[in-house]
């Protein structure tokens, strides 16, 4: 039985890239910066000391971020016996976003610029906004701008439960975001509004990645609290074969998406999906889909919030605080892994918490791979994070992917 399990830590940078410059990002790395500022104790927020990760660090990833960085991370015990196979990658892709890096994961590299909304203050075009506001007979819109969901949803929060106007942002990424109230305006019809918006863009010059629903609930600014459960996430479809598709395909397999992973991909070569929030859901629900995967199966799950609530906010001590807990869990995980099954962990790109602003940083990732028959083994540098991607399609016989190469077999 062949049966293989993703976990993708959504921001786990362990180094910037060798074109980092090209991104402001010379400099980043979310891993070993998280763990210099928790050794030097300017992390002692809900936790105390040294990041102690044991159960990743025997993964290999210390080591990996060694490899790609040329610094081990300060508290991390670099005399753990080793149990994975561990090696990092660089990307290809253009982009550092959580599509881009998704995508090459699975074997298919944005080789292309997506459209980004590069004014502050006013961020969208007006052709794209009357037709937006025309088709879905809305009385206007708020926002127009680049913003982090929690400060523009405290801003406007209030005139958009008054005035019923959606809340229309923007990052460094390509992503169209609306945050809307979810019983002042509703669920479905954010969903509605998010769904017309995809059909505008997908007609238009702007190749965007993603429209993106940031449903909130609350009365006022001091209690809003944004919804990741009912995040919903409106991509465009992958523009080549997936090795998850393939898997589909090829031997009639199973892939589960649990957590925002369907979305991501444009439910492409995803069997299901599984609704999940937070690190405890996101990995109870994995291990439920763990247990009952069949033979030729794919489970992969997303872990959001180091990226949504910790490295977007700049939030040290949180993300060490849920790395640590992620890394508390992981024995459950590792307890059902079978002789012929692989575990991967890896991640999507970097979001340092300790950099400037609130974007996304170009980082390598981590591989690490446990299995029980093929462990302890140095994998090297990756060019491209579709060698994972290559080396999932080597170990399910699948015809071979357009990129990446097998690092394990």
């Amino acid at each position: 039985m062949k049966r293989v399990f993703i976990l993708v830590l959504d921001s786990l940078g362990i180094g910037y890239t060798k074109d980092s410059h090209l991104f402001y990002d010379e400099g980043s790395n979310t891993l070993n910066h998280i763990a210099e500022f928790c050794y030097k104790e300017k992390a002692n927020f809900g936790r105390r000391g040294s990041l102690f990760i044991p159960n990743l660090t025997s993964l290999g990833l210390g080591l990996a971020a060694e490899a790609a960085s040329g610094h081990f991370p300060l508290g991390l015990n670099k005399n753990t016996k080793i149990i994975a196979n561990y090696g990092y990658a660089s990307p290809i892709s253009f982009g550092k976003d959580t599509i881009s890096g998704h995508w090459e994961i699975a074997g298919v590299p944005v080789l292309y610029d997506w459209h980004y909304f590069k004014d502050k203050k006013y961020s969208f075009p007006n052709k794209i906004l009357n037709e937006i506001v025309n088709i879905n007979s809305l009385s206007g819109y708020l926002g127009n701008c680049h913003s982090s969901g929690t400060s523009i949803i405290s801003d406007l929060g209030e005139d958009h439960i008054k005035t019923k106007k959606p809340i229309f942002y923007t990052s460094s990424d390509s992503v169209f975001q609306i945050a809307c109230h979810e019983d002042y305006f509703g669920l479905d019809s954010l969903y509605s509004l998010c769904k017309v918006s995809r059909n505008i863009f997908n007609k238009s010059k702007y190749n965007v990645a993603r429209v993106i629903a940031r449903p909130f609930s609350g009365q006022n600014n001091k209690n809003y609290i944004r919804n990741s459960m009912n995040r919903k996430d409106f991509s465009v479809k992958p523009h080549d074969i997936t090795v998850m598709k393939k898997l589909l395909i090829e031997k009639q397999g199973q892939v589960v998406g649990i957590g925002k992973i369907s979305d991501i991909y444009n439910n492409y070569g995803i069997t299901y999906s599984v609704k999940a929030d937070g690190i405890c859901d996101i990995f109870n629900k994995t291990i439920n889909e763990i247990k009952i995967a069949p033979n030729n199966s794919i489970v992969f799950a997303n872990f959001v919030d180091f990226d949504s609530l910790w490295g977007h906010r700049r939030n040290v001590a949180g993300y060490a605080r849920d790395l640590e807990y992620f890394d508390y869990l992981l024995p459950k995980i590792l307890s059902l892994i079978k002789d012929n099954d692989l575990l991967i962990i890896t991640s999507d790109h970097g979001c340092d918490p300790t950099w400037i602003g609130f974007n996304h940083t170009r980082e390598c990732i981590p591989i690490l791979i446990y299995s029980n028959r093929k462990k302890n083994n140095y994998l090297g540098h990756s060019n491209t994070f579709s060698d994972i991607a290559q080396t999932l399609a080597y170990y399910f016989n699948l015809s071979d992917m357009k990129y990446g190469k097998n690092i394990l077999f």
